[in-house]
């Protein structure tokens, strides 16, 4: 399988535990689809695809500026936005399947709600059943588009040197093209 991230890299970055790598989890999550408020689990979200990966990076900008590349507070000086593809087969709970929707007593209208609370629930339940590295839905900015969240990574490769973003890059153009989102570039000088 593969698998996209946008992550905030930095080149000096060698393990997954230290800030900058492409595996890195930020320790303090709770308010993504799955994370576990409690912190006992940490999840990395991925993508199907590089735009899909963007899209869910992005989408909740109207305007793509070059400030959305901006690192956040407490990256390293010198870690930049990067796009990341891994290779792996981690075994990945499939929320598009009727029939595991039918055995975990969820409707699709469950899974695509933006009811954190509620998406933090099934999916600790997910979690505490111990069957699965992660969980996979569709995107909510493009059906087609995979998402997916791991809580155990261990069975992901990084398969390529990260690729620096920019409002150039061939991902950001496909995926504002795809989620409507308008690309400003700066101002010629």
């Amino acid at each position: 399988m593969e698998f996209w991230r946008v992550c905030n890299w930095h080149p000096d970055a060698h393990t997954a535990s230290t800030i900058g790598h492409p595996l890195y989890r930020w320790p303090r999550q709770g308010a993504g689809r799955i994370d576990d408020p409690d912190h006992e689990y940490l999840v990395l979200y991925l993508a199907d695809t590089q735009e899909g990966a963007v899209a869910e990076a992005f989408g909740g900008y109207a305007s793509w500026t070059q400030d959305i590349f901006v690192p956040p507070p407490g990256a390293p000086a010198g870690t930049v936005k990067a796009l990341v593809r891994f290779t792996g087969e981690p075994d990945i709970l499939d929320l598009d399947d009727p029939f595991t929707l039918q055995e975990w007593s969820l409707r699709p209208s469950s899974v695509v709600a933006r009811n954190r609370p509620s998406t933090q629930q099934w999916s600790r339940a997910m979690y505490d059943a111990g069957l699965h590295a992660g969980i996979s839905w569709w995107s909510f900015y493009e059906p087609r588009w995979v998402s997916s969240g791991l809580w155990n990574i261990d069975a992901l490769t990084i398969a390529q040197p990260p690729e620096l973003l920019s409002l150039e890059h061939d991902s950001v153009r496909d995926a504002a093209s795809w989620i409507k989102r308008v690309i400003i570039k700066p101002a010629s000088k």
